[in-house]
């Protein structure tokens, strides 16, 4: 092809285009815009690294408070069975001088 038939041909002009910047790289801006784009992701990663530490205390709080709550309930239904059971002697107890 003559540099005429170039010059009015789009695809040539656009191949030509991409040869070049094959050949010269990235232009600054590139760079400027990666260097923006990766600085964005590291306060992402911060941002989000802070957040799960906070999450991580809060389960560890919730877990604290399920072991508390386990151990209340433990406690109270040992009041309940030991009230029953001394209330059962109670009565076998009244059922038997009355009885005998």
């Amino acid at each position: 092809m003559s540099a005429s038939e170039i010059d009015d041909d789009p695809v040539a002009l656009r191949a030509e285009i991409d040869r070049l910047r094959e050949l010269v790289g990235p232009s600054e801006q590139s760079y400027a815009d990666l260097r923006r784009e990766l600085l964005a992701a590291r306060d992402a990663v911060r941002g989000a690294e802070a957040s799960l530490g906070s999450l991580r205390g809060r389960v560890v709080e919730l877990e604290a408070g399920l072991v508390r709550a386990q151990q209340d309930q433990e406690h109270f239904q040992q009041i309940v069975y030991n009230s029953l059971r001394s209330g059962r002697r109670r009565v076998s107890r009244a059922l038997r001088t009355r009885l005998l």
